[in-house]
């Protein structure tokens, strides 16, 4: 049996990032597409109980509160424009932001239209869908994020972005768009593998640990130091099996699979909240729904496909 899971947030090669040559044409077109985020959460709606992102027409009334607009790329014919939401000062300490712009959905006619929380409903979205999400999110909030010029401290003057990159007006510094690399490991021992819980995870869900790579460290070094420090392991045989993109807020999940020789866990608290050991038969019944004295990893991350990968014997 082969692993059927599929990792979301994967498919942005059919995003072209070509930038246009005339901004103020090209963002008059109707066939461009408008992507809406407001505190983090991303316009969505929903048709038929499938999810999809709902990518509005520049004439349309969310428009008069945008405080951020990047030009994300080219999908087929149609330019993607991502754009922030935010009320004023003002308004902000008046109102609640998502309910005044939900109520502006629905004066709208908009009734089956809501922002959402990415991280729970990504696997609701298509493939392509969850990718340009995933995209215009880590965009998005590294445009938001970064609005002075770290070498001269001079505010970046314009927000009406149509590169990803940023460019210092005064002394001319480019800044990128930065990712963090993390390692994720499922860790083997014999006929079972450890999985922990963060302190922020949901209730009673479990994954594979995992980790930032710090200065100076191979995925290999960065993988047994978090190892070690999370539960006392020490682990060998560290192998690269996939990775995936990972917009909360934007990182590059390196998926890894080791072996451990040791059973006793020494868990640091400061660092997870929980770990055990779990049989090969035992995370099966899970993971198909047969059992539920824990929630494995969701669906269509890389933890889930560390763990199905494994139990069906294809590690």
């Amino acid at each position: 049996m082969k692993t059927k899971s599929k990792l979301f947030f994967t498919d942005t090669k059919k995003i072209i990032r070509k930038y246009p040559e005339n901004k103020k044409r090209i963002q008059k077109e109707s066939k461009n597409l408008h992507i809406f985020f407001c505190e983090g959460l991303i316009l969505t709606k929903k048709i038929n109980n499938k999810i999809k992102i709902n990518f509005l027409s520049k004439e349309n009334p969310l428009m008069s509160y945008v405080d951020l607009t990047v030009y994300l790329g080219k999908s087929k014919s149609k330019s993607l424009y991502v754009h922030n939401l935010s009320l004023n000062k003002k308004n902000k300490d008046k109102f609640n932001q998502i309910e005044f712009f939900n109520n502006i959905l629905k004066q709208e006619k908009l009734f089956n239209s809501t922002f959402s929380d990415l991280r729970i409903t990504f696997a609701g979205l298509s493939l392509k869908d969850s990718s340009i999400a995933g995209l215009a999110k880590s965009l998005i909030n590294w445009k938001s994020e970064n609005k002075f010029c770290t070498k001269c401290g001079i505010k970046f003057e314009s927000f009406t972005n149509d590169h990803w990159e940023i460019k210092c007006e005064h002394c001319n510094k480019v800044y990128f768009p930065r990712i963090d690399p993390v390692i994720i490991v499922i860790i083997i021992n014999d006929n079972e593998t450890l999985i922990g819980r963060s302190h922020h995870f949901p209730v009673k869900l479990y994954s594979c640990l995992a980790g930032f790579v710090e200065l100076g460290e191979t995925l290999e070094n960065a993988a047994m130091r978090e190892i070690k420090e999370e539960v006392g392991l020490n682990i060998y045989d560290i192998k690269f099996i996939t990775n995936q993109p990972w917009p909360f807020p934007s990182s590059l999940m390196i998926g890894l699979s080791a072996k451990t020789k040791d059973r006793k866990l020494i868990i640091d608290n400061n660092e997870i909240e929980d770990a055990f050991w779990v049989s090969k038969e035992d995370l099966k019944l899970v993971l198909n729904g047969k059992a539920d004295n824990f929630i494995p990893a969701r669906k269509g991350t890389i933890a889930r496909y560390l763990l199905e990968k494994w139990v069906n014997d294809e590690m």
